[in-house]
């Protein structure tokens, strides 16, 4: 970054008025070190309200970008929720924020990693925290805030933007799964294995990773398990009284969700029959 010219940009926008000043500061610290555009634009503002000059401003930016720690910017919050490992049972436990926050992936299961830059099939089970439904972590406030902050899971508090640290230094950490949950109640364990025996996570992905290809013969298989999964959650929470979200914990993500996540919806045939369709994303 060229000093004087990003200085000179400050003080350009400085005189230009408020709106300009954030949008100058932000662009100058996202820079210094890389995050979202709110998330510097929020950490600029109490710069801004402190009525500092140009050059007190960029010495401070570049104090901020420098620091060791993190700067609440929630760039890392909106990517994605934390999967949890064992260190972060508390979270689930009675004085946790609720098991309602939370939901399995399946041994089986595709999912993007970030930091591979793949899809890939999980070979064991992963915790996850609830998405948003505009994305990101549910814990994150409108205000960019964390609501779990002092008490953060174990790879949030792992992550370091600034030196490049992610979760692949968590390696050896055990992680978090259903059998360490559910220790207390044996019908969820119950449910939970019998569901993995009748509906198996690597069955439904590979019948939905063919279908999305065009095998009409895995578009027809992949409904029925979806019909199955229907089934199941719906004599599992009249009999048991597990609500949906208990049950995305217990049993992990209904077959039709799953299904989304292939790029595949329920829809009607013109004969009213169900069958798979692809999503489209983005402009036809």
């Amino acid at each position: 970054m060229d000093r004087a010219k990003t200085l000179q940009a400050i003080a350009t926008a400085l005189d230009a008025g408020p709106t300009a000043a954030l949008a100058a500061c932000a662009e100058a610290l996202m820079r210094l070190r890389p995050m979202a555009a709110d998330g510097a634009q929020r950490l600029c503002r109490p710069l801004l309200a402190a009525g500092l000059g140009a050059a007190a401003l960029l010495e401070r930016l570049e104090s901020l970008a420098v620091r060791q720690a993190c700067l609440g910017c929630a760039t890392c919050c909106q990517a994605s929720s934390p999967t949890l490992y064992l260190a972060d049972l508390a979270l689930l436990g009675p004085d946790g924020p609720g098991r309602g926050h939370f939901y399995t992936l399946r041994a089986g299961e595709m999912v993007s990693s970030a930091r591979l830059g793949s899809r890939q099939a999980l070979v064991a089970e992963l915790i996850k925290i609830r998405e948003a439904p505009g994305g990101g972590c549910v814990f994150l406030e409108p205000g960019g805030g964390c609501a779990i902050y002092d008490r953060r899971p174990l790879q949030c508090r792992n992550l370091e933007c600034w030196s490049g640290r992610d979760a692949s230094t968590l390696a050896l950490k055990p992680r978090l799964g259903r059998a360490e949950i559910l220790c207390d109640d044996d019908t969820a364990l119950t449910l939970a294995a019998e569901y993995d025996v009748k509906l198996p996570a690597a069955e439904l992905t590979q019948a939905l990773e063919q279908a999305k290809a065009g095998s009409q013969v895995a578009a027809a298989a992949a409904l029925q398990m979806i019909e199955l999964d229907h089934r199941l959650r719906g004599a599992i929470s009249r009999r048991y009284g597990y609500d949906a979200p208990a049950l995305e914990l217990i049993i992990g993500r209904a077959a039709q969700v799953v299904a989304r996540a292939h790029g595949l919806a329920l829809g009607l045939d013109r004969l009213g029959r169900p069958r798979l369709e692809r999503l489209h994303f983005g402009p036809a």
